[in-house]
């Protein structure tokens, strides 16, 4: 899982203490009894060692997060023609009960709507008046998080792209099971999974992927591709937003523009929910630039989950194509999913050729930073301007996909086919870094950093 291969050995091998809790959590979801073209004997196998080497209440399997997806991939797994296992439905029962009883009230999000799609799952699959309980409050609280989770313009409120991809394909397996056992579908249901779909499909690159924004990575979650695939053979019909020239999604912040030749992404919104912004970066006004059939400048990525000097330069200002004062970050990100103080947009503005922000990352050291973005079929202009009072020297980064051959040449670099040209800028360098696609996988990288005091002017020719 995540690009990491271990032996588990023993029962002891579940909840091996020398191991990451995420790729611990993988190996617990069961996420392969869907994969096709695994020997079914292999399935077999995994869930009666699961059964065996898990006892009750005991280890990572039993939290409530790996419960929910286990359970929904197990009743997937037997809904598809699976054979039962001896033993497999007193498990799931028994899984579904604890579930019902340590719902992730504490942590919301993303982890109690898994809590309730994996009820609905096991009070339609099983029959009685504790299953009928699960069922309803699987329901109940779907109703609320839907409503709370998803935003007007179809985004999922934790403003990842890899998260809204995961909760996408939840909606649609939801639909799926309720018509399965003959349920009506909730017109609430049926309307968000068509406008996350919508969302999706702005969100997504020529090359079928989506920028990274926040905590997002690939090969984690479905393509759009493949959502979209699932959605019509569930006949739900969603209609795609027009990208002529720029596409704004308002309420998650994010906005597209097409060129001849280029596909823009950028974020002008908030870090994300109050109460839960776990997934959130230090990335206001943040941007990827898609062009010539291939990715130039990108998100940094995602590579781990755990406490430490890579997970918190990850989510840094440092690593992303935005504006740094000093060494200071845009909000205080501390642990693996926390973050004390946080930057705000204060300012937005949206016209048919560019959008204009201001963010008060910065404040408290007197100065707030505005960026301007506009568009044309064939360049760009990036305009930031840092008001107030600081003696600190300001950088703005462009990191570069690792595929691209870059040439610095004066105030100039080419990189794919594409110039950035800088004026204003007090010194320019090209430095390194590791671009994170994937968990667990880091690739060298070139970044252009461009060194100025209180303007800066971008053009991009493409």
């Amino acid at each position: 899982f995540l690009n990491r291969t271990e032996a588990v050995v023993g029962a002891g091998g579940w909840n091996d203490p020398g191991l990451p809790k995420l790729w611990l959590y993988n190996l617990h979801y069961h996420d392969g009894l869907c994969a096709v073209g695994t020997p079914e004997e292999w399935k077999q196998h995994l869930i009666d060692r699961w059964i065996a080497e898990n006892p009750f209440l005991h280890g990572n399997g039993w939290e409530p997060y790996p419960l929910s997806l286990r359970i929904v991939n197990w009743i997937k797994w037997l809904l598809a023609g699976a054979h039962e296992i001896k033993g497999m439905d007193d498990s799931l029962f028994l899984q579904a009960h604890v579930l019902f009883q340590t719902l992730e009230y504490h942590l919301l999000g993303n982890h109690l709507f898994a809590n309730a799609k994996a009820l609905v799952f096991a009070g339609l699959y099983f029959e009685g008046a504790i299953s009928s309980a699960w069922f309803e409050k699987g329901l109940e609280l779907l109703g609320k998080e839907i409503k709370a989770q998803f935003l007007p313009d179809g985004a999922h409120f934790e403003l990842s792209t890899t998260y809204h991809a995961t909760l996408t394909e939840d909606l649609l397996d939801l639909c799926n099971i309720l018509r399965t056992y003959g349920r009506d579908i909730p017109e609430g249901l049926a309307s968000a999974a068509a406008h996350a779909m919508a969302w999706l499909g702005v969100m997504t690159r020529p090359d079928g992927l989506p920028p990274l924004f926040n905590d997002a990575a690939y090969g984690i979650c479905p393509t759009f591709g493949e959502l979209d695939r699932y959605a019509k053979r569930l006949g739900i019909a969603w209609l795609p937003a027009r990208r002529s020239v720029l596409t704004d999604l308002p309420d998650s912040g994010y906005f597209r523009f097409d060129g001849n030749t280029y596909s823009f992404w950028g974020d002008a919104g908030q870090i994300g929910p109050d109460y839960i912004p776990g997934h959130a970066h230090c990335d206001m006004l943040n941007f990827e630039l898609f062009a010539y059939g291939r990715p130039v400048v990108v998100d940094t990525g995602t590579s781990t989950y755990e406490v430490g000097l890579r997970r918190a330069l990850e989510r840094s200002t440092t690593s992303h194509n935005t504006v740094q004062l000093g060494s200071h970050e845009q909000s205080e990100i501390w642990s693996a999913f926390r973050v004390g103080r946080r930057a705000r947009i204060t300012d937005r503005r949206v016209t048919a050729d560019g959008v204009e922000a201001v963010h008060d990352g910065f404040k408290r050291l007197g100065v707030m930073h505005h960026r301007a973005f506009r568009f044309s079929k064939n360049y760009m202009r990036l305009k930031d301007r840092l008001t107030g009072k600081s003696t600190e020297i300001a950088v703005a980064r462009f990191h570069l996909h690792p595929d691209l051959d870059v040439l610095l040449e004066g105030d100039t670099v080419r990189a794919g086919g594409v110039t950035f040209s800088f004026s204003g800028a007090s010194r320019i360098d090209i430095s390194d870094y590791a671009y994170a696609p994937e968990f667990n996988k880091q690739v060298p990288a070139k970044c252009i950093e461009v060194y100025f005091s209180e303007r800066l002017r971008t053009d991009i020719q493409i």
